[in-house]
């Protein structure tokens, strides 16, 4: 896959892969109006601790701040560019949504990513929970590329320690439809909070191009490996 230069000042930010830093820092050099959507699932702010006790990096508190330049550098104003779609969580969810319309984005759905399999979570006082909460929002005239998705995904989620690279890992399929309901093939992805690369394969794999940030070091490898095993379709 060709590598073509976006921009950069102190970080070299590419095409095609994924950077090794802090988001904000990164997305503050990026051009303005130079990717067609965002997709990412950052930090909730609910201090995360999975089973084997793997911990997400700036999760004290809803991690927000990257809305506003994210903004900045979405496109706006053709079919298909202008999304952002962002994972949450049900007692977080409006703090997003608040924040995003601060700063400018016009939230259009709550998506439903139905995971079939519930997890734990208090076993005596909460509902088994199966589903997870996205936002969809767009930047200006957007509308679908394609066919209007449904706003219930129905997709199983990865099963195990064993299987997940990553404590909040989502499915690459998942993203793959998410991706190809909201974009065009060659369409431009940022995703901020890569994690272990979910989204960037996603991208790779259904012909988008795209862009990556992760702060942490093991799940930058993790990654970067990801991506380049990943063969497109």
């Amino acid at each position: 896959m060709r590598i073509k230069e976006v921009r950069y000042i102190n970080i070299e930010i590419k095409e095609n892969t994924i950077i090794h830093g802090d988001s904000l820092t990164v997305l503050r050099q990026m051009e303005s109006e130079s990717v067609d959507a965002i997709i990412t699932d950052p930090p909730y702010g609910i201090n995360y601790v999975s089973r084997a006790g793997a911990r997400i990096k700036n999760d004290r508190s809803p991690f927000i701040w990257f809305l506003y330049d994210a903004f900045r550098v979405l496109k706006s104003g053709e079919a298909g560019r202008g999304s952002l779609i962002c994972f949450t969580r049900w007692d977080v969810e409006q703090a997003f949504i608040d924040a995003m319309r601060m700063a400018g984005f016009n939230v259009r759905s709550e998506v439903i990513w139905d995971k079939v399999v519930h997890g734990i979570g208090d076993c005596k006082t909460q509902f088994a929970p199966t589903h997870e909460n996205i936002i969809f929002a767009i930047k200006g005239k957007y509308s679908f590329p394609g066919h209007r998705p449904k706003d219930v995904i129905t997709f199983s989620r990865i099963m195990g320690n064993k299987q997940m690279v990553h404590p909040t890992e989502k499915p690459v399929g998942l993203l793959s439809n998410l991706i190809s309901s909201v974009t065009k093939p060659g369409d431009l992805i940022l995703d901020p909070f890569a994690g272990s690369g979910s989204t960037l394969v996603a991208a790779k794999k259904t012909g988008r191009r795209f862009i990556g940030v992760e702060l942490d070091d093991e799940y930058f490898a993790i990654a970067q490996r990801r991506i380049e095993e990943a063969v497109t379709e």
